[in-house]
């Protein structure tokens, strides 16, 4: 059930990421929220984080299309790739949620407007959650079949069979026949 419940989540999660960081790249898809996108990230490059630290402000355009582009890349990989890659285009979704809450924070637009940001942070972290979730119960597993391998198997000295080797083998195929 949860493999289903993480596929679900992760194909959700990687179409929709797709579709907006497809409108922060390219006028193509809906030219007025393209437009609303760019305004919107000149405003966000004046609150970039780093900005208070290093005195650096990224430019708008280019701040935009490697955030644009990061989505559309993480959203193929959550969406259609398998594997520990799409782990870390999970965290990466994470962080750049967290990099979209900031800025709505700190321009003041209030929750109205991170509302989404917000929405979306809770979903990656559920998948991320489920995920580690399912490696644990895989690992526990696989420890009790390990555990239980161990104690059905007979031994006599380091050895793994039945019958001890000064026995001979016309002894095991004697034992063999009686089984």
């Amino acid at each position: 059930m949860a493999s289903y419940v993480l596929r679900v989540i992760s194909l959700t999660l990687g179409v929709f990421f797709i579709f907006i960081g497809t409108l922060k790249l390219t006028p193509s898809v809906n030219k007025e929220l393209h437009k609303e996108m760019r305004k919107m990230y000149i405003k966000n490059a004046k609150v970039f984080p780093l900005v208070k630290w290093t005195k650096w402000k990224p430019n708008s355009h280019m701040y935009r299309k490697v955030i644009g582009g990061s989505e559309v890349v993480c959203g193929a990989i959550l969406s259609f790739i398998p594997g520990p890659l799409k782990e870390a285009a999970n965290v990466l979704m994470i962080l750049l949620s967290c990099l979209d809450i900031y800025s709505h924070y700190a321009q003041d637009e209030g929750l109205d407007k991170m509302s989404l940001s917000v929405v979306f942070f809770l979903l990656l972290t559920c998948r991320l959650i489920i995920h580690l979730q399912m490696k644990a119960r895989e690992l526990e597993e696989a420890a009790q079949q390990n555990q239980v391998t161990e104690q059905a198997t007979p031994t006599c000295q380091g050895h793994t069979h039945n019958v001890h080797p000064a026995a001979g083998a016309g002894f095991s195929a004697a034992v063999k026949k009686t089984q």
